[in-house]
């Protein structure tokens, strides 16, 4: 494999890329085709970065948390691989948006989406409030949490200039750690129609 592991193993990334060449002739049972991830959540510098941005609002992190997604992108080579989609953040509840003064995961979709040049669009609301996935150490139990929570916002594909459901999207976030938040997000577009899901995100945990 390019990136050095083993025949006999195949990593993350390396997957990635396979399903994103392959496109809709690679079956995949997860709603989410492939997951791309720029960092790890266990690196102390990112996590404190991350989570300064988030939950202290510190909006000038935005700069050096896309740096690091757009240096990843070009590493990978994956900028030309995005024609044709568009990027959908994943929403935050009406509460937690006025608490932080923003949404992290739509201040980072807009400038990757100008980097990659491809449109943003809010295609997604939470119809209803959730116990934050962070604190749930169960799989099983941010599983049960998130389901049910999101629900396809049609009337944002009109205020892009868009006339229909988009059928590649991009969904990004600022971490996954169990991938339970954006499988759901996944579901829900994919169900309302979407073909081809990718996830991006600025750290995995």
């Amino acid at each position: 494999l390019s990136c050095g592991a083993e025949n006999t193993q195949i990593c993350d990334i390396c997957l990635a890329k396979i399903r994103l060449n392959r496109g809709a002739q690679y079956q995949n049972k997860s709603a989410l085709r492939a997951l791309f991830a720029a960092g790890r959540y266990d690196d102390p510098i990112l996590r404190e970065a991350i989570k300064s941005f988030k939950y202290q609002s510190i909006e000038s992190l935005k700069k050096p948390l896309v740096k690091l997604a757009i240096d990843y992108l070009k590493k990978e080579n994956l900028t030309g691989k995005f024609s044709g989609f568009v990027i959908v953040p994943v929403p935050l509840t009406l509460r937690r948006r006025l608490n932080r003064g923003f949404n992290q995961s739509e201040l980072l979709a807009k400038e990757i989406g100008s980097f990659l040049n491809c449109p943003v669009v809010n295609l997604l609301k939470r119809k209803k409030f959730n116990f934050p996935q962070a604190e749930i150490p169960d799989w099983k139990k941010r599983k049960e949490n998130i389901t049910g929570v999101f629900e396809v916002r049609l009337r944002g594909i009109f205020e892009v200039g868009l006339q229909s459901l988009p059928n590649k999207i991009i969904l990004i976030d600022d971490v996954s750690t169990s991938g339970a938040t954006l499988e759901e997000a996944a579901s829900v577009l994919k169900q309302a129609g979407a073909k081809e899901i990718y996830g991006l995100v600025i750290a995995k945990g």
